[in-house]
């Protein structure tokens, strides 16, 4: 095996073990699409050195995220104690992963994985030494009552939260954290629906592969939770936006369903969802679902608009300064 294959099978052992927290004897099961299904020997056989009991699906290449698994699948998930969802686009928004959890199984999100980010570093990231500064991220978000966004490129953007639970990623799965996003460490809430009120510049990435990283940044406008207005001195990154969401065809898809920080220290902005919303010094905005998270937001989609070097306040409290957390 090659230098990059040895990188690679460490990132899968790595993945397994310390963040899927996979031991002897469990059900394990891959699900896989026709982008992803080349890498499928790789975690089977991290998984059957730990002497797990693996097996491996593959289901059709969704269109969008958040789109429900087939109902046979969703059926198997409920049977395994781990899932992963190495798939193009994420299921980590479905019903059928949290009807996974609710159960009491684990499920680790690898949406839109590559060679390429499994010779990443970030996957090396020491997820639960980073679980306390998480942890005390989600639970400011839990006390709080508003948030606010603001950055040097113009983002100034307010949230109410009354009542939202912070949800702690921590990127590592076990009995507490039942959904883990690797490379993502990330604090999250869910604003109340319609209570999201301001601008947002977005200078960092927006996370599908139509966009990616940006060159120049976009600006969202949010009138009651909704963008209302996408402009950029880029006329293809503006079409970009407003496709993503026509596709949809929905108007929940415009609400602004989430509010999250990034906390793994070895990720940067590369245009992939994982490595953007976990990035240290990141702040992201989700719309479309939040239903499995903590909201009331249900529609079949879910992307992510990353900002950079973020000031991030909850009520008075200044949690981020200048993207780095100061709690």
């Amino acid at each position: 095996m090659n230098a990059a294959g040895h990188e690679m099978s460490n990132a899968v052992e790595h993945l397994l073990g310390h963040c899927g927290n996979l031991a002897s004897g469990e059900r394990f099961l891959l699900v896989v699409d026709p982008t992803t299904k080349h890498l499928a020997a790789r975690f089977l056989r991290a998984a059957e050195a730990l002497s797990a009991v693996a097996e491996v699906i593959e289901i059709g290449l969704a269109d969008r995220h958040g789109v429900e698994p087939p109902t046979a699948v969703a059926s198997r998930m409920q049977h395994a104690d781990l899932v992963a969802g190495l798939t193009r686009m994420s299921l980590a928004h479905t019903r059928a992963r949290q009807a996974l959890c609710a159960a009491g199984g684990r499920y680790l999100s690898l949406a839109g994985y590559s060679e390429n980010l499994l010779r990443d570093p970030c996957l090396l990231a020491d997820y639960r030494g980073q679980y306390r500064l998480t942890r005390a991220v989600a639970e400011a978000f839990t006390a709080g009552s508003s948030v606010r966004v603001a950055a040097p490129g113009g983002t100034d953007l307010r949230l109410g939260i009354a009542g939202r639970v912070g949800n702690c990623c921590p990127g590592f799965v076990d009995a507490h954290c039942r959904l883990g996003s690797p490379p993502d460490i990330e604090a999250n809430v869910s604003p109340v629906e319609d209570e999201s009120e301001g601008v947002a510049v977005i200078d960092g990435s927006v996370a599908c592969d139509a966009i990616g990283l940006l060159e120049v940044p976009i600006r969202l406008e949010i009138d009651r939770g909704r963008i209302v207005s996408v402009t950029s001195v880029r006329s293809d990154y503006v079409a970009g936006v407003n496709e993503l969401f026509a596709a949809v065809d929905d108007p929940k898809s415009y609400v602004l369903a989430e509010c999250g920080v990034g906390l793994n220290p070895l990720a940067v902005l590369t245009g992939n969802m994982l490595t953007d919303e976990g990035a240290l010094g990141c702040v992201h905005f989700g719309f479309g679902s939040n239903i499995t998270v903590g909201g009331l937001n249900d529609v079949p989609f879910h992307v992510d608009f990353v900002i950079r070097n973020a000031n991030l306040w909850i009520d008075d409290r200044r949690i981020i300064d200048a993207g780095r957390p100061c709690i």
